[in-house]
């Protein structure tokens, strides 16, 4: 009796079924892909650490505001500090803070601030104002060495921030690609028929 031949075109069903491995070399390359990505990550968070070094906002490390603001009249603008809302609340800034205004080579004027904050949450923004005219200003407030208004018309863009949030990206897709790629390799070195 004579074995019935299979159809030239069949092939041989070695994957896609439930419980069989993944295709051999794919958890290789998502492992790769993901150690890649963490070192991407790595490296864009170091990065951001340089940039922040060379800007000009309350929280970037040993910085100093520029001379003047650029500021829009009727416009409110935040006024923050280099030390935290709960220093200066520790130091018993807050409560009789008086800030001060000049534009160009004109005297410091008063102040008015639309409010003052000594809500810890708030870091070091300490209070807002309303800017009394349009043009550069420089800006003042007692028991304060330098005042930052880092949302002024003419303040720098945060681009430590824009690295950090690429480092942080970069770093959960790593994650995600490494045990990713460690879970596909664990699973094609198992014995056939073990699921």
């Amino acid at each position: 009796m004579t074995q019935p031949t299979p159809p030239q075109d069949a092939q041989p069903m070695t994957g896609g079924q439930p419980g069989s491995p993944p295709p051999p070399g794919r958890g290789g390359a998502s492992l790769a892909a993901g150690v890649v990505l963490l070192l991407l990550a790595v490296l864009l968070f170091a990065g951001s650490r340089v940039v922040a070094a060379g800007q000009r906002h309350a929280y970037d490390p040993a910085a100093t505001p520029p001379q003047t603001y650029q500021l829009t009249a009727g416009q409110t603008y935040q006024l923050s500090s280099a030390r935290s809302v709960a220093e200066l609340k520790q130091a018993g800034v807050l409560p009789n803070l008086a800030c001060f205004i000049a534009s160009g080579a004109g005297a410091p004027a008063p102040l008015t601030l639309a409010s003052t904050t000594d809500d810890d949450r708030n870091l070091h923004v300490f209070a807002t104002m309303v800017a009394p005219a349009t043009g550069p200003a420089r800006l003042s407030c007692t028991g304060i060495a330098a005042v930052f208004v880092d949302d002024a018309d003419d303040a720098e863009p945060d681009r430590s921030a824009l690295l950090v949030l690429l480092s942080i990206a970069a770093g959960l897709l790593g994650v995600i690609a490494t045990c990713s790629g460690g879970y596909a390799r664990g699973r094609s070195r198992q014995p056939a028929g073990r699921a």
